[in-house]
């Protein structure tokens, strides 16, 4: 027995051995791609013991690549080595992972990542020679190809650059025009590749005033700061191999790999490919290459051939947890209110999307009617084709904002300018073509394109999310019932603890977002209950009600109000040299006085001339107003931050970032109006008005209140001569029961959840 046994034995301890020398290749999920090349890392190489001979990527356009197919022959050092892939056709799906590949002829592999390659771009250019020697001459015209080599490789752009020698220029220039100029001066030092990309990037609407790159949307503070684009973001993660880099600039610098600069500018192949991958990430997040045209399409939606997608709109207000996009009997398009269950079972709800690498757009088709979806000119729709036109090309363009773990995407119809048109839901199930709006608040243009695992993942975050808002609704009437009051109707206090405690207990039950949904009603009833029969001790503390208010924090928007304001940043809005009228109403309110308060001043004219004028806006709350603070109400001897202007020996803010640091100090910018709301279940207006801003007028304000004062009429408070403690218990302020049938001193009781007052 034991003779028979040796030999399997032996065989296990190899098998053992040989797993031991199995080593393990982790493919780095980021990576960078342009036209005709693609950048990898290796996240993990593990030996276990083996040792590796080589190492890298290999790729092919079938799913499944070996080194077999195609190898990289080139690296880059850059925090760590960069696998180069050269030589890729320009336009076409690809497949790479990470391999390694033993002394012994073992090879092993990582996960396989799918990219698609851009167009090739064609940046090119002519260039005047003028008063140039030949060295000088030669120098500039290496530099242009070098640009364009780099551009051309990883950029999927078309520009022709008029190029002209001017000694008189310091370093270099160039416009962003339909042709853009540059002009090289004679400097030499200057007469390199990374200056003329850096003036290439200037044409190529990056550093421009009238390009996103200067606009409030796409950066921080005011559109001074970092770049808000994700496509940015990742290349940088992927170049820097860390998750913190971020694009930062001012108006003509961007920083990093801007090459700002003879300085910057180290010849290197790794900062000049940089400068190049974030020129093609910037268009792919909306900023405008091509002078007055849209940003660049690219493979965003990583789907897959004939899998059954679902579409819903961004917006809570346009059905995101309860409807979904579906083609009519008519072929007309609605999103129509269905459980998650029933749509997955109707494919009238379902659609399949097509890539088309050549112009890096995407055709949907329904998958019940097999009809496109398409624009007519004037109109989203379907149309029925066997194969897709150019009218059922569309730019699927990712949001920037998570949803739920997910990311909406413009559904956009290519177009000429900068303003294309993209399908938008509207109200009662209708949809419409919009202007296209790349605001972050631009929720119903923007739709979730799922799988139907993920409908089902929604169905939970849908509940989730519910049940959470609802919590934040709850905790908002709760302090209501903190606040200290007096009774005005008995057991008002009672009825709301018990109300609160039935919505909570329901809600925890809940099994859908559909059975959270009506409980949001009975939170507000059961917290203007609580107001009817109940009133302030004190009018220095109310009731507050921004609760039911629509955005009162002004964060990335005005959703909610009546207008857009010139700009939302820092957690304040703007209005500038621009009249206005800043509204919004709130409904269904107990009768009653309420106060409405926003710190906000108005700067009337320019900061040297301002003090000498007054202020024309106001603030208001139905028929009230007040007019606003003047800046100099807020005046400081020392200065707090951001841009600050000094008149008179004090400082004033200048800037939104400054406002904001002024408003957060003192209370000499809050503005407050009172006004009575006679009718039981009315509607209250509040907001800020101008109808006269002229040059330089400035209006910015924040921290926006809504407060209850209670009904006047019901002050729970009895007024008499003389009193005796009645037979129920009385109290004195202080909480000391006063005897029954005992003869009452001047003062204030309180008996039965009333207060008297004994004069």
């Amino acid at each position: 027995m034991k003779k028979n046994l040796l030999p399997a034995l032996a065989m296990l301890c190899m098998s053992h051995g040989a797993a031991a020398q199995t080593p393990q290749v982790i493919t780095d999920s980021r990576y960078v791609r342009g036209a005709t090349w693609a950048f990898g890392r290796i996240a993990r190489l593990q030996t276990n013991g083996a040792t590796i001979a080589r190492q890298g990527f290999c790729y092919a356009e079938q799913p499944s690549p070996t080194i077999n197919d195609q190898v990289n022959s080139s690296t880059l050092t850059h925090e760590g080595t960069i696998y180069w892939l050269q030589d890729l056709k320009p336009a076409t799906m690809y497949y790479m992972r990470a391999y390694a590949t033993t002394t012994d002829g073992q090879t092993v592999y990582g996960d396989v990542i799918k990219f698609c390659t851009v167009p090739k771009g064609n940046v090119t250019y002519s260039l005047w020679r003028g008063s140039a020697d030949d060295a000088t001459y030669k120098r500039i015209d290496d530099a242009i190809k070098g640009a364009c080599y780099y551009f051309n490789n990883m950029c999927y752009t078309t520009r022709d650059f008029d190029v002209a020698y001017s000694p008189g220029t310091p370093t270099a220039d160039c416009n962003y025009t339909d042709r853009p100029h540059m002009n090289v001066g004679a400097n030499a030092s200057y007469q390199r590749t990374g200056t003329i990309m850096h003036e290439m990037q200037h044409g190529l609407g990056l550093q421009n005033y009238s390009t996103q790159w200067c606009g409030n949307i796409m950066r921080s503070g005011d559109g001074r700061g970092y770049w808000l684009g994700d496509r940015v973001t990742e290349a940088l993660h992927f170049w820097d191999n860390n998750t913190t880099s971020r694009l930062n600039g001012d108006n003509i610098h961007m920083w990093p790999y801007g090459v700002n600069g003879a300085h910057e500018d180290d010849g290197s192949q790794e900062l000049y490919i940089a400068n190049a991958m974030l020129c093609q990430a910037l268009g792919e997040d909306g900023l405008e290459h091509n002078y007055q045209r849209f940003a660049d399409p690219y493979y965003s939606l990583l789907q897959e051939d004939g899998e059954k997608l679902y579409l819903r709109c961004e917006a809570e207000s346009r059905g995101r947890y309860t409807a979904f996009l579906m083609v009519t009997k008519t072929g007309s398009l609605r999103w129509v209110e269905m459980s998650d269950g029933e749509a997955l079972k109707n494919d009238s709800a379902a659609w399949t999307t097509t890539f088309t690498p050549a112009n890096q757009y995407y055709q949907l088709r329904n998958v019940a009617t097999g009809r496109y979806l398409t624009y007519n000119g004037t109109a989203f729709t379907t149309v029925a084709r066997t194969e897709p036109r150019e009218s059922e090309n569309l730019h699927l363009m990712p949001g920037r904002v998570d949803v739920d773990g997910l990311r909406g995407y413009w559904i956009i119809h290519p177009q000429e300018g900068w303003y294309p048109s993209c399908l938008q839901a509207n109200a009662n199930g209708a949809t419409g073509s919009a202007t296209f709006d790349l605001s972050n608040s631009a929720e119903a243009q923007r739709w979730l394109v799922e799988t139907a695992s993920q409908v089902e993942m929604m169905a939970v975050k849908a509940k989730e999310s519910a049940q959470n808002k609802l919590g934040d609704l709850l905790r908002n009437v709760r302090a209501l019932r903190n606040v200290a009051h007096t009774e005005t109707v008995e057991g008002t206090d009672a009825a709301l603890d018990a109300a609160i405690a039935d919505i909570e207990q329901r809600s925890a039950g809940a099994e859908t977002s559909a059975d959270v949904q009506p409980l949001f009603a009975e939170a507000r009833q059961a917290a203007m209950a609580f107001l009817r029969g109940a009133v302030p001790t004190r009018s220095t503390r109310p009731f507050v009600l921004t609760f039911l208010m629509q955005n009162p924090m002004l964060q990335d928007n005005a959703e909610g109000w009546s207008q857009q304001p010139s700009g939302v940043s820092y957690d304040c809005a703007e209005f500038y040299q621009q009249a206005f009228d800043f509204c919004q109403t709130v409904e269904e309110l107990p009768a009653g006085t309420y106060q409405f308060t926003v710190k906000a001043f108005q700067r009337p004219g320019k900061s040297s001339e301002c003090y000498a004028n007054e202020v024309t806006a106001e603030v208001y709350a139905g028929e009230q107003a007040v007019a606003m603070a003047h800046i100099k109400a807020g005046e400081r001897a020392d200065e707090l931050g951001g841009t600050e202007v000094a008149v008179g020996g004090k400082y004033i803010p200048n800037d939104m970032q400054a406002a904001s640091l002024y408003f957060k100090k003192n209370n000499k910018y809050l503005n407050k109006v009172e006004t009575d709301l006679t009718t039981d279940g009315g509607s209250l207006t509040v907001g800020l008005r101008c109808s006269d801003m002229p040059s330089s007028y400035w209006v910015i304000f924040s921290d926006i209140t809504l407060n209850y004062l209670g009904d006047k009429t019901k002050t729970g408070i009895s007024d008499v001569r003389a009193a005796t403690a009645s037979q129920a218990a009385t109290y004195t302020l202080d909480g000391r029961r006063v005897e029954t049938a005992t003869q009452l001193r001047k003062g204030i009781y309180v008996s039965e959840g009333r207060k008297m007052v004994v004069k």
